[in-house]
């Protein structure tokens, strides 16, 4: 038997991360999502190795492992282009370091499939609905298009109306595409049912959900997060995800594998554990064309994410229109040049110099516009709007109306984006209780 160390390396890594992300020590806290789930893929796989003697990124190799993280950016970018019509989701306190901001989205983006594909292989290597059979499904011509004439209507509608249809995206990947991999004789959900083994499906579906209580964990105590914003099912949350939400991920996982079947199928991805099956190698215009559309797709992506969907960065004292010019020379003179700094490990000892330099009263309000440029990831560009209009504070938001707020910041003469009606709810819903 294979010791466990390993494994328990990876635990003891996320315990000391979550440590350091809990203090505020950085580029810990912000990049905590990384860091964290670095270590449960090492977990994993290690967990593989111990159960069959070598771990799946052994197996790969770093090559074969580095495209597989491409691959993965580039699905989940994919995503991200997606939701730009949703608009479910939202990135806040993300670095405003430029390269550390790319590398960092381009990482995270490329373990999405790793945690889901090792997670599943896990499940599968301790038998996990192995045994699950059931009647098998009977398959046609006419099966399969009705399946992927569902899949079309399900993207339609998420389109023309998201507000209502947006649960619909996580279905369309696998409905659309699973037909297809069943006709190249690849050994997908479909025909595995056909053959009445629904245990495959049962695994990936777990591993889906799996994986999305992990990120979802993981995200809430980062600095850098994404906050959902959707419609209809946003109050009740556990960590940042609506509880319904939760059903997103299963189906999720089932269209990841989908997709990488048919990139290992047509030799584009590399292959390993159950994604084994390989056609015939793709022509170079082939091959050229699937490489042109990722290319085009992960900038793209980028681009969304970066200017649309990141709502703020790490707030620079520069940038905050509210920090009065005597307040701005006690930060200097603290050697404060974000706003974060101002929070966590040692923010106390920083704080104890900014009032010596301004006295009680400049530093109480200080204090309070800081508490409003970093509650809930509003940042500066947004935290300069609502001082525009005449909120410095948390208290200041108080007995406001999400529509009645958004109205009123939409009115602000201002430059820069307004919030969304979504964002300015969530603020007002967070809101310290007057006790605090």
């Amino acid at each position: 038997m294979r010791s466990p160390v390993p494994a328990v390396l990876g635990v003891a890594w996320m315990a000391g991360f979550y440590t350091l992300a809990a203090l505020g020590v950085e580029p810990v806290a912000t990049f905590f999502f990384l860091f964290a789930w670095a270590g449960l893929l090492f977990t994993f796989d290690q967990l593989i190795a111990r159960a069959e003697g070598r771990s799946l990124i052994a197996r790969l190799a770093a090559r074969s492992f580095a495209l597989l993280m491409a691959w993965s950016a580039v699905l989940w970018f994919a995503c991200e282009l997606a939701n730009l019509g949703l608009r479910n989701w939202h990135y806040v306190m993300v670095t405003d370091v430029d390269a550390a901001r790319l590398a960092g989205t381009v990482i995270a983006f490329g373990t999405v499939l790793p945690g889901v594909f090792w997670i599943d292989h896990w499940l599968g290597a301790r038998g996990v609905a192995a045994s699950v059979r059931l009647r098998p499904l009977r398959s046609g011509p006419r099966f399969l298009l009705a399946l992927q004439a569902a899949g079309a209507a399900s993207l339609a509608l998420c389109l023309l109306d998201p507000t209502r249809f947006y649960p619909l995206i996580w279905g369309v990947a696998p409905l659309i595409l699973a037909p297809m991999v069943y006709r190249r004789a690849a050994d997908g959900w479909l025909s595995q049912w056909e053959r009445g083994e629904y245990g495959p499906t049962l695994r990936m579906l777990l591993a889906g959900a799996i994986a999305g209580g992990c990120w979802e964990f993981f995200n809430y105590w980062a600095r850098a997060k994404w906050i959902y914003t959707v419609p209809f099912f946003d109050e009740l949350k556990l960590f940042e995800m609506p509880l319904l939400g939760f059903l997103g991920f299963p189906p999720f996982a089932l269209g990841c594998a989908t997709v990488y079947r048919l990139l290992v199928w047509h030799r584009l991805a590399p292959p390993f554990g159950c994604f084994a099956q390989q056609g015939p190698a793709a022509g170079r215009l082939a091959r050229a064309a699937a490489i042109a559309v990722a290319v085009v797709v992960s900038v793209a992506g980028y681009l969304a994410v970066d200017r649309v969907v990141v709502t703020s960065r790490t707030p620079r004292v520069a940038d905050a229109a509210a920090i009065g010019p005597e307040q701005r020379r006690a930060l200097k003179a603290a050697g404060v040049s974000h706003l974060t700094q101002l929070t966590g490990w040692r923010s106390e000892r920083r704080w104890a110099e900014v009032e010596a330099m301004l006295g009680d009263s400049s530093a109480a309000d200080l204090r309070q516009v800081v508490a409003l440029y970093l509650h809930q990831g509003i940042g500066t560009e947004y935290g300069n709007r609502l001082a525009a209009a005449g909120f410095t504070s948390l208290e200041s938001l108080r007995g406001w109306g999400a529509g009645e707020l958004w109205e009123r910041l939409r009115a602000e003469g201002s430059e820069g984006r307004v919030p969304t009606r979504a964002q300015v709810k969530v603020w007002l819903r967070r809101l310290p209780r007057g006790d605090d």
